[in-house]
């Protein structure tokens, strides 16, 4: 796609029939694997061995969606450099192929690097613009005041309990998205639950549902063993789009793990095109929207 030679393929691949979900298209967390493997690839190139690079924060957009034997591949670049945090901002582009339309968008803010890596990443920066990213990172969702207690207190729903696997960790000690992804995707049947708004009900009404947007702001490593729950909320709609939010804390603990603020959409499933949030699910959330990131 560009011509800059520091904008470079770093995953070629496609849409498995398995990484499919009952929306007919492929599920968010293969989505998260795949840049996972992206990313893994480029700070490789960077020079990345040895050390603990931490994620801080992450915004994911969705952009088209993939179905059964999609072919894909991503591009990424360093688009930003913070010395004082020892980060680097990244960019990764998922493309269709041979359309060249674009599938989802990565920016991800990576701290805790070596000198070296550091130094290369800087002797590669590309201009934001020309990954069609802003100059500035959007906004993400905050850690601040975030715990079991409150979660409590806030009266939000329990929609996850889990236990980190060694497999599911990536270097640094930090969780895996499509491990990570995936329990947000699951964890959306459970906010929703009732009668008339289960998946099964849902689909017989050709009613779909898929994520826009993902902003993710991590707040430190995992061990293998912790076991994490997922608190969820709806903070409400905007225009035919549901926002709601999960926070990932450490049982023990009752901190923080991540928080995620999600943008998504209904949409009929036969003519695949987005409709205005249905009635059944704004019934099930009146007088239970919590003002959050407030």
């Amino acid at each position: 796609m560009s011509k800059n030679e520091n904008i470079k393929v770093t995953w070629r691949g496609g849409t498995d029939a398995w990484e499919c979900d009952q929306m007919g298209h492929m599920n968010v967390q293969f989505y998260g694997a795949k840049f996972d493997e992206a990313e893994a690839v480029l700070l490789a190139r960077l020079g990345l061995g040895e050390g603990e690079p931490h994620t801080r924060a992450e915004q994911i957009v969705f952009r088209k969606e993939s179905r059964v034997g999609a072919a894909l591949w991503i591009e990424s670049a360093v688009i930003g450099v913070d010395h004082a945090g020892d980060a680097l901002r990244l960019r990764h582009v998922m493309y269709h192929s041979p359309s060249a339309a674009v599938a989802a968008t990565i920016d991800v803010t990576i701290g805790h690097l070596p000198p070296a890596v550091m130094r290369a990443g800087e002797a590669a920066l590309v201009a934001p613009a020309e990954l069609g990213a802003p100059d500035l990172p959007e906004p993400v969702a905050a850690l601040d005041g975030v715990s079991l207690a409150r979660a409590r207190a806030l009266g939000l729903i329990e929609t996850g309990v889990s236990i980190i696997k060694p497999d599911e960790l990536r270097a640094g000690a930090m969780f895996g998205r499509r491990a990570f992804i995936g329990r947000l995707s699951e964890a959306v049947g459970h906010l929703i639950a009732s009668e008339d708004t289960a998946a099964e009900a849902l689909r017989a009404r050709h009613i779909g549902s898929a994520a826009l947007d993902y902003r993710i702001r991590w707040s430190g490593p995992l061990a293998a063993s912790d076991v994490v729950v997922l608190r969820s909320g709806a903070s409400g709609t905007v225009g035919r789009t549901l926002r709601f939010f999960h926070w990932m804390l450490n049982e023990r603990t009752g901190e923080p793990v991540a928080t995620v603020e999600i943008i998504a959409v209904y949409f009929d499933m036969k003519a695949r095109k987005a409709i205005p949030v249905p009635d059944i699910i704004l019934k099930l959330f009146e007088g239970r929207t919590v003002a959050w990131p407030g």
